[in-house]
């Protein structure tokens, strides 16, 4: 990941981001991709197809409850 790269993306969702925290999000991301990718890879094999997440977010309207307006 590059810094270039991380500033195009904050300024297409037009997000204000300076050079010097680009540089630190390139390198947070560039550290990040690469885990992300390979757990991605590892959780789309045949074995894991049947998994489901440990925690389930249900919205309340779902369960008949109401919620907050």
């Amino acid at each position: 990941m590059t810094t270039e790269r991380v500033a195009r993306l904050a300024e297409f969702a037009a997000l204000p981001l300076s050079a010097d925290r680009a540089a630190v999000v390139a390198v947070t991301l560039g550290a990040w991709l690469h885990d992300a990718n390979e757990l991605s890879a590892k959780m789309s094999a045949p074995a894991h197809l049947a998994l489901l997440p440990a925690t389930v977010f249900t919205h309340g309207s779902c369960l008949g409850e109401e919620t907050p307006a």
